[in-house]
């Protein structure tokens, strides 16, 4: 679309340099840097203590106890398990607050354990604040509710992740924070009713959501269900949730390499501590896909307090094993020894995966933290493993894949507005989606397909899908279109991926929407959609969660703001349709939308589905939700505000070991990013004159006196136009079309031969300080 040239308050594009076809044999070896996510400094919790209306104004525990309590969490988390890197600092209110309302609007009973199902969690929340008072409001991290109860017979499982919630009664500041709830709990210990407390709350700092690893189905791991204790390797790395121990004590291994042996440090120690490695990631081919994760395992430092088990803290000691398939439904599961998975692996321990073509031994326990282990591959040499990137991971850590773009012909094929970056696996990538696609021109939608196994990935056959309705979309794995699908036909590098290497293949698309005369002159529009790839499973390999679509999507929409300069105020508002579809085909569901805005300029109103947070959507039901964004103060040219918006879904997860024993999650669907850009308004005029059949195009580009024209870099998009429809819309001519460098005055000129046109435009895709611009219609002379 012309959309990096057009949106309505627009939409704007994004660069870098691509190649059409690239073959590289790159080992896909993720060396993080500082653009992956480390949650550090004082995080501030407010602690509400409630009791319902028609409850006594009675708790099991005081204020002092509960205070007590999130001191200890403040050990666990702070000192413990982040390793210095944040701190708990929590305020709980002295006298119990009234809710407004009985019990049975807040809490739905169940036989095995309560639930706050619905718009109930919210309702929580919500009515704690109103009706709390002097609580300091200022810079809060979560926001904690604990709900007064005596009775034995009453158990609520405890509910945590993010939500939007006023700060303070009567506040109109809803950012997004760490919100959970959750009961007193009198038939559990101490340590059991704090260690709950201390997973939900857990939750609200995770960085992808509400997680739980292995569904809830690791004892060794404080977010599925080993509380009160550490958090382990896997939510520890800078590419998931937490960042708090460094890349470089993970000691990476390939099949390419045969294997490796590794002294392994106990994970629960301090890094700074010792030099020593403390997590093996052995990768199932290059690098970059499924792996297994090898660690060891103390009872100490936190990891020696979980009241589950005869002994208390963790069920064993030893090593640790996880197979993880990152984005995966479930990322991490245990290894067991003997089929157990409370049970970990001992000196002179071999574990085998045949069908991984892995062996894992234990050689040697020089001491309880200290082990030395190898790692040998065979059959999974013979194994190709196809994929792109997926969504939330380095660099954006948002709901876009570095492996998916769009390539638009408006500032050129191969020319992005944006420049490009790294795409951590030794290769660069446009930006975000690249470019906007331009509306009735031929976009080129494309894809780096992936090799990450350890053997050629032969006749790999690739399908692009859009959202269906076409526009910004959270659908999880419905609600999509085919687009179209590439082979080695139209690709040649298909036909033969070496281990490592990788193929960059598009697709055309070509947008057919009308422009108003009003769209046209604010030269720019609001038109996007998400986007997907699938790749047909091979032969020859067996990891599959990153060739699926799920999560392997770009979902990202920008608008252009005003850029600070003389007279220049605030901007028009933006308002962007999100379309949420129920991702079950035969369950109704109930979604909480969500969303972020710590990348907005301060003052700059975000309103999100006017304020409604939660939605009962029937089975495969769509629903749009807009997202209005004000510009209220300028930025200077080139920066960039974002919000995130996402939806959660709620599922309550069994243990495998007692499935009595459950746990509820809010499991995200997806979400957008709306960005944005502030720019420098630029204008464009031309006219076409036909003559012997070649139709000759001359215009200037007007841009404001301190914005810079880079005339060797720059270029316009001149084609015909057609009416679109009765109220002056326009349609524009995807073939034949022209391009064409501006002069050092901003000035152009180009021809089209042999076309018949009767109408003409021009179009400017812009730059990070210059937004596009589109010439209005006018007829050829």
């Amino acid at each position: 679309m012309f959309s990096s040239i057009l949106r309505a308050a627009g939409r704007i594009l994004r660069g870098r340099l691509v190649l059409s076809l690239t073959l590289l044999t790159l080992p896909f070896l993720v060396a993080l840097s500082a653009q992956a996510v480390v949650v550090t400094g004082v995080k501030k919790v407010v602690v509400l203590r409630v009791y319902f209306q028609d409850y006594s104004n009675t708790s099991r525990y005081t204020q002092a106890q509960v205070q007590g309590f999130f001191n200890n969490m403040n050990t666990l988390w702070g000192t413990n398990t982040s390793h210095g890197n944040i701190s708990i600092t929590a305020q709980a209110n002295s006298a119990l607050i009234q809710l407004p309302d009985n019990r049975s609007s807040y809490i739905d009973d169940f036989p095995d354990g309560d639930l706050s199902n619905g718009t109930k969690f919210q309702k929580v929340i919500d009515d704690a604040i109103a009706n709390s008072s002097g609580m300091d409001w200022t810079n809060v991290d979560a926001v904690i509710v604990v709900m007064s109860e005596t009775s034995l017979t009453q158990f609520h499982r405890g509910q945590g992740g993010t939500c939007n919630a006023r700060m303070g009664p009567g506040s109109s500041a809803t950012p997004l924070v760490g919100c959970a709830i959750f009961s007193e709990n009198p038939g559990s210990t101490d340590p059991q009713v704090w260690g709950r407390w201390s997973h939900e709350l857990g939750h609200a700092f995770q960085t992808r959501g509400a997680i739980h690893p292995s569904n809830y189905n690791s004892s060794f791991e404080q977010m599925d269900a080993n509380y009160p204790g550490q958090t382990g390797m896997f939510e520890q790395q800078s590419s998931t949730d937490f960042g708090w121990m460094p890349d470089s004590k993970y000691k990476t291994i390939t099949a390419i390499t045969g294997g490796a042996t590794v002294a392994l440090y106990a994970q629960e120690y301090d890094p700074a501590g010792k030099p020593n490695m403390q997590a093996i990631k052995a990768y199932l081919g290059s690098g970059g896909s499924a792996y297994y994760l090898i660690s060891v395992r103390r009872r100490v430092l936190g990891d020696d307090l979980n009241a589950s088990f005869p002994s208390a803290g963790i069920p064993d000691e030893g090593v640790l094993i996880e197979r993880v398939v990152p984005g995966g439904d479930q990322e991490v599961t245990l290894q067991g020894k003997g089929g157990d998975r409370d049970k970990l692996w001992q000196e002179g321990d071999t574990f085998t995966n045949a069908s991984d073509g892995i062996w894992i031994f234990v050689n040697k326990k020089f001491d309880a933290d200290n082990y030395d282990i190898t790692v040998r591959y065979a059959d999974q040499a013979s194994k190709a493993d196809v994929g792109i990137k997926s969504w939330l991971a380095p660099p954006g850590n948002t709901y876009e894949t570095t492996d998916l773009w769009i390539d638009s012909p408006v500032n050129g094929y191969g020319m992005f507005r944006y420049g490009s970056w790294s795409d951590l696996l030794g290769g660069t990538v446009p930006q975000g989606n690249g470019d906007d696609p331009a509306i009735g021109q031929v976009n080129r939608i494309y894809a780096r397909v992936r090799n990450f196994g350890a053997a050629t990935a032969q006749n790999v056959v690739v399908h692009f899908d859009l959202t269906d309705p076409l526009g910004l979309g959270i659908n999880g794995s419905n609600g999509f279109q085919t687009l179209g699908s590439v082979d080695q036909t139209a690709f040649p590098g298909l036909a033969s991926i070496p281990a490592g290497g990788s193929v960059d293949v598009y697709i055309e698309w070509t947008p057919n929407v009308a422009l108003t005369p009003a769209q046209i002159a604010a030269g720019t529009f609001n038109f996007h959609s998400c986007m997907r790839v699938r790749i047909d499973h091979l032969a020859n390999e067996t990891i599959f969660g990153n060739q699926d679509g799920d999560g392997t999507q770009e979902n990202i929409d920008y608008f252009q703001a005003p850029a600070t300069g003389p007279g220049v105020g605030g901007g028009a508002p933006n308002t962007t349709v999100i379309h949420l579809r129920n991702d079950s085909m035969v369950n109704k569901k109930y979604f909480n939308i969500s969303y972020d805005r710590k990348l907005v300029p301060p003052g700059w109103e975000v309103s999100v589905n006017g304020g409604v947070f939660g939605m009962e959507l029937a089975p495969n039901e769509v629903r749009a939700v807009p997202v209005k964004i004000t510009p209220t103060s300028p930025m200077p040219a080139g920066s960039v505000a974002k919000v995130k918006v996402f939806a959660s879904s709620f599922r309550l997860l069994s243990s495998d070991k007692d499935p009595k024993d459950k746990h509820p999650e809010f499991k995200q669907l997806g979400g957008v990013l709306v960005e944005g850009h502030a720019v420098h308004k630029t204008h464009i005029k031309c006219e076409a004159e036909r003559r012997d059949g070649v139709v000759f195009f001359q215009g200037k580009i007007d841009i404001p006196g301190n914005a810079q024209l880079n005339e060797r870099q720059m270029v316009v998009m001149y084609s015909g136009a057609v009416p679109g429809g009765r109220r002056g819309e326009w349609k524009f001519l995807a073939r034949p079309t022209g391009l064409a460098h501006f002069d050092r005055t901003g000035a152009f000129r180009g021809q089209i031969r042999l076309a018949k046109f009767k109408y003409g435009t021009c179009m400017f895709a812009g730059t990070d300080t210059l937004s596009s611009a589109i010439a209005p219609v006018s007829p050829v002379k």
